[in-house]
């Protein structure tokens, strides 16, 4: 369990470093942007949500196999007759 709070911590560090960044880059001026920008930068935002999102269940899915392996492999070395 703690090993899920320590990944949450780092998350939100993560997004706080992410976040103070952003706020640099801002202040040094962006450029208005027009709707069809706007537009085309929520698309690719969006897609690209998608796909952390597609990429995010195939390591927990990964992560699944991985522990029921271990699981599986510490089993037959626990119950292994002593050589």
């Amino acid at each position: 369990m703690n090993k899920g709070r320590n990944t949450l911590s780092k998350a939100a560090e993560l997004r706080r470093r992410a976040e103070d960044r952003l706020r640099t880059v801002a202040t040094k001026g962006t450029p208005a942007l027009t709707q069809p920008d706007v537009q085309r930068l929520l698309h690719e935002l969006q897609v690209h949500q998608i796909e952390l999102e597609i990429h995010s269940e195939e390591l927990w899915q990964s992560r699944a196999e991985a522990e029921a392996e271990l699981e599986h492999y510490a089993e037959l070395y626990d119950f292994a007759p002593a050589g």
